[in-house]
C-alpha cells in the first residue's frame, strides 16, 4: 500500500514525539478513522528514509543505462564461458547476477554462441596411426579400377522393435503425448551379415547361434563362396572385413588367404577403429530405415523385411 506525503508526515511526528511504533499506529487510526495503520517496517523504513537523505519521499532509484548494463553481463559471461565452456544458463545467471532469460539473450544474440553435445570418438592407440597411413599408401598404389572389385563386408543386430532416437526423433502435437512406445525388457533381435561390392550384395545371412570363428567360417564356406564362384570375374575381387574376433581367428584368416591370396585385406593390413572407411556402415543406416514399414511382428516377419529391402537395392 502506497501512502503520500501528508500521512508519512503524520506518521513521522508522532514517532519523534511518542518514540513508539505502538502508539503512532494508535494516533493513525485515531485521526484516519478505519484506515489501517502503517506496519512497523513501513514507519522504521520512512524514520531511515529522513535520516538518510533528510526527506520523506522516496529516494530515486539508482539506475544504470540498460545498454550499458548489458555490456557489462556480455562482457562477464564472455569471461566465464571462455574459462569454461560447459557452465550451464542457470550457473552463468547467478555468476552474472542477471536473469535466466537476459543470460540466454546474451548467449545466443549477443555473443551468437550456440549449445553443442560432447562429441566422442574411437580412442587411437599409437600403433594406429602408422596403420592408417600404411593401408592409405597400399590402396592409392593400386588401380583406380580395382574399386570395382572390392567386397566389404559387416554384421548388424536388427532389433523386432525400431529403435527411437531420443534426440533426433519428434512428434508435433498440440499437447503432451500419453501414447508410449512399449518395449520387452529383452528385446528379440537377429544378427545379419552382408557383403556388398560396386556389382552386387552378399547377403542377407542370419546368424541363429552365436558367432565364433566356427560359424563365420561356416558361413564364408557355405554361403558366401558358392554365390562368389557365380560372380563374373571373381578372381579379381579383394575381400574385405573388420577386426572382429570372429573374423581374425587364424582358421579364418587362413582360409581367406587361400580362397582370395594377396586379394585379402588380412587383419595385418585393415586399419584399426575405421569405421567410414567400410561401405556397410552406411548401408546398415540405409536399411533400417527401411525394414519397419510395415513394422514387424515376429522375428520371421523382420527377416523377410530385410530380404525385401536389399533385393529392391
Amino acid at each position: 500500500m502506497r501512502y503520500d506525503l501528508e500521512k508519512r508526515k503524520f506518521a513521522f511526528k508522532k514517532w519523534i514525539e511518542k518514540k513508539s511504533i505502538a502508539e503512532v499506529q494508535r494516533a493513525w487510526r485515531t485521526k484516519y478513522v478505519s484506515k489501517d495503520a502503517p506496519t512497523y517496517p513501513t514507519i522504521m523504513n520512512w524514520v531511515s528514509l529522513f535520516e538518510k537523505h533528510a526527506s520523506l519521499t522516496d529516494a530515486p532509484r539508482e539506475s544504470k543505462n540498460e545498454n550499458e548494463k548489458r555490456s557489462v553481463a556480455e562482457n562477464l559471461i564472455e569471461t566465464y564461458v571462455s574459462a569454461k565452456t560447459e557452465l550451464s544458463i542457470r550457473r552463468l545467471s547467478e555468476l552474472a547476477k542477471i536473469s535466466y532469460s537476459l543470460t540466454r539473450d546474451i548467449l545466443r544474440i549477443d555473443l551468437k554462441l550456440k549449445p553443442y553435445k560432447y562429441q566422442e570418438c574411437q580412442q587411437l592407440l599409437e600403433a594406429d596411426y602408422s596403420k592408417r597411413v600404411d593401408f592409405a599408401t597400399w590402396l592409392l598404389s593400386l588401380s583406380p579400377l580395382v574399386i570395382q572389385y572390392f567386397i566389404c563386408t559387416d554384421e548388424a543386430y536388427f532389433y523386432l522393435i525400431e529403435s527411437v532416437n531420443k534426440q533426433n526423433n519428434r512428434m508435433w502435437l498440440k499437447e503432451r503425448p500419453t501414447d508410449w512406445i512399449e518395449r520387452p525388457l529383452q528385446d528379440e533381435k537377429v544378427l545379419v551379415w552382408c557383403g556388398i561390392s560396386a556389382n552386387k550384395i552378399y547377403g542377407p545371412y542370419f546368424f541363429e547361434t552365436t558367432v565364433n570363428q566356427y560359424t563365420y567360417l561356416d558361413m564364408l564356406q557355405n554361403f558366401f563362396w558358392p554365390k562368389h564362384l557365380r560372380t563374373a570375374d571373381y578372381k579379381r575381387y579383394y575381400f574385405q572385413q573388420d577386426g572382429a574376433t570372429a573374423h581374425t581367428a587364424n582358421m579364418v584368416q587362413e582360409w581367406l588367404t587361400s580362397k582370395f591370396s594377396e586379394y585379402f585385406v588380412n587383419k595385418k593390413q585393415w586399419p584399426p577403429m575405421s569405421p567410414d572407411l567400410n561401405p556397410c556402415d552406411f548401408y546398415w543406416g540405409y536399411l533400417k530405415s527401411r525394414v519397419y514399414m510395415p513394422l514387424p511382428k515376429s522375428i520371421q516377419e523382420l527377416k523377410a523385411n530385410i530380404e525385401r529391402e536389399i533385393k529392391n537395392i
